[in-house]
């Protein structure tokens, strides 16, 4: 009924953590390959840390209706990784991606604050550790580099809390000594 459960692996992965890290290209990744319906494509970067941490930098492609300066932007990101991991030749940016696999060199990554609706509708906060940028060995990591929520963010949040009836709800104790 089940498969050989010796061979089962329990283990929690462990996902890289804001900081300055040493990091290897393990394998690169299409949106056009992993989510074809993606509004706009990318290409992610799949990266283990020295502690064997993984994670990822994705990086967005160019989408109709942008601005020339989110193009140049993404443009810049792109190609500061790929010189990181070593790429010389950007005649064809695929080529060049595919090049990064097995490379090693130091990254930022910060985390970035958002909220949205849990499973039940509820809005939550929640965190995640985004790859920043490609960086040296002795870079200092800056608290700076994370991203809070912004009082409007925060205001929107508190909103929503109140409109779906759970802002300030607290469970019923039965059980207290007075």
């Amino acid at each position: 009924m089940f498969k050989n459960l010796k061979t089962v692996d329990v283990s929690k992965t462990q996902y890289i953590k804001e900081g300055v890290h040493k990091v290897t290209v393990t394998k690169i990744e299409s949106s056009q390959a992993s989510n074809p319906n993606a509004n706009t494509p990318y290409i992610d970067f799949h990266m283990k840390a020295e502690d064997g941490a993984i994670g990822k930098a994705r990086i967005f492609g160019d989408k109709e209706g942008q601005s020339e300066k989110a193009a140049d932007y993404k443009a810049k990101m792109l190609k500061e990784l790929l010189i990181a991991g070593g790429v010389t030749n950007f005649d064809d940016y695929i080529v060049a991606c595919k090049q990064t696999v097995g490379k090693t060199f130091y990254a930022v990554f910060a985390t970035r604050e958002y909220w949205n609706n849990d499973s039940d509708g509820n809005p939550v906060i929640r965190k995640v550790v985004d790859y920043k940028w490609p960086c040296t060995e002795n870079t200092p990591f800056e608290d700076k580099w994370n991203r809070v929520l912004t009082p409007d963010e925060l205001r929107a949040y508190t909103e929503a809390k109140k409109m779906s009836g759970v802002a300030g709800a607290t469970a019923a104790v039965d059980d207290l000594p007075f």
